[in-house]
């Protein structure tokens, strides 16, 4: 095992497949900005991110830290929320455990993973050397800091630029920072627009169409597009306004049952009961897209199930009653090629509709319906188990592969659970 199965979690390199035809993208708009933005995008989401360089002569050594924890010391709410996010276990036992191994069976895509994962050129234990044109090769990267990788996507990942600080435009009716005589404030901060806009998100969250695989006519990572041909991307609701409410830096998402909750309604009820035992009892469910900005769920990861069951006047269920549905997309890396078996999402704005059916035994009494939400599904169910029956695994990443299956085993959580009673 290995390529572009060994790498599904870093779907970033499965970008030389034919080009689709217009009939698998349309109905789309364009994802190309005003060319400023684009220009400003390009420069500064150059990845991996260029190595700092040489610090300014006057700066502290907390200053020329790009540590997480050096701008925690001032930046103390935004380091607690970075801390519970996933962009600081971007760089987990998944896809650590991948990586280790990629480094020196083949560095060019082990790279190509950490561009999105550890962008930062000092979280990148290799680099390619200037004078192998023909045949790239690489070497150790002299300024490589291990610590700093396994941290993931950290604050200056996004807000650091040559030992220079950038940021949004300061919030309406925010006060002006004063620093105390003597505090270092590495040179203040260069302020833009751009970071409250759904592009900033975008290089990561989006495969270009045109230029990457695609399954049965989707690209594998469509986020953006999505939000781009919904009301929200049309109305320019960004990927900030729900992910960093009030700037806070926790990018929530399926993994956080409250989340989702906010975004997504269950309804449920009895659409025909039978009058005696034995007759036929119709159960509907409706999971709606309210307030999702993107499918829900947008990747092939995660897997919703829709599921109902009969249970007897105790509230036992009846053996054999249990039926479920599924929301979500299932494509998987099979025999040297992709295969969709399903894709069910939910539009923004749409509904997943289920019906259930029954013929009523006579101890049924009761309906109990719920939603599952697993966040992990396709590495717990599909992946990992596989990529562990390789035998080209060292014992580390084996040892981090068998780590990250035992963690993705543990996400998933019930989102929706309601009780009827059958009279």
């Amino acid at each position: 095992m290995g390529g572009l199965w060994g790498l599904i979690l870093f779907l970033a390199i499965v970008r030389f497949s034919p080009s689709p035809s217009p009939n698998d993208l349309e109905p789309s708009p364009s994802l190309a900005l005003d060319q400023e933005i684009e220009d400003f995008f390009e420069s500064y989401w150059k990845r991996p991110i260029p190595l700092q360089g040489l610090p300014p002569p006057s700066f502290t050594e907390k200053e020329t830290s790009l540590s997480p924890e050096a701008c925690g010391s001032c930046h103390t709410q935004q380091y607690a929320d970075w801390k519970e996010s996933l962009h600081s276990k971007s760089m987990g036992p998944g896809p650590w455990g991948q990586i280790i191994d990629l480094t020196h069976s083949s560095p060019e895509e082990a790279i190509q993973c950490m561009t999105c994962h550890a962008p930062q050129g000092e979280q990148i234990p290799l680099v390619a050397k200037k004078t192998d044109r023909e045949k790239r090769t690489y070497e150790k990267n002299p300024h490589f800091d291990s610590k700093l990788q396994l941290q993931g996507i950290t604050c200056a990942a996004c807000h650091v630029r040559q030992h220079q600080r950038f940021g949004p435009l300061k919030a309406e009716g925010a006060a002006t920072t004063e620093y105390p005589a003597g505090m270092p404030n590495h040179a203040g901060v260069q302020r833009t627009p751009y970071f409250d806009k759904a592009e900033f998100c975008r290089d990561c969250h989006q495969f270009d169409p045109e230029n990457t695989l695609l399954v049965n006519g989707k690209p594998l990572q469509d986020t953006y597009r999505e939000w781009k041909n919904s009301n929200w991307g049309r109305g320019e609701a960004g990927c900030q306004e729900c992910h960093m409410p009030n700037r806070r830096h926790f990018w929530k998402g399926i993994h956080d049952a409250e989340w989702v909750r906010s975004g997504v309604r269950t309804e449920a009820q009895i659409r025909q009961s039978p009058s005696n035992p034995w007759g036929t009892l119709e159960f509907g469910v409706e999971v709606i897209n309210s307030a999702v900005g993107h499918k829900f769920p947008t990747y092939i990861t995660p897997k919703v199930f829709v599921r109902a069951e009969l249970l007897d006047n105790a509230g036992k269920p009846l053996p054999g009653t249990q039926q479920e549905r599924i929301i979500g997309w299932d494509a998987r890396f099979e025999e040297g090629k992709w295969k969709e078996y399903f894709d069910t999402r939910i539009p923004p704005g749409g509904k997943s509709q289920q019906t259930f059916r029954w013929t009523l035994p006579p101890k049924a009494k009761k309906i109990r319906t719920w939603v599952e939400v697993h966040p992990d599904h396709f590495y717990h169910v599909h992946f990992y188990p596989t990529y562990l029956k390789s035998q080209n695994l060292t014992q580390e990443g084996r040892k981090l592969i068998e780590k990250a299956l035992d963690d993705s085993g543990r996400t998933p959580y019930i989102l929706f659970e309601k009780i009827f009673p059958l009279n």
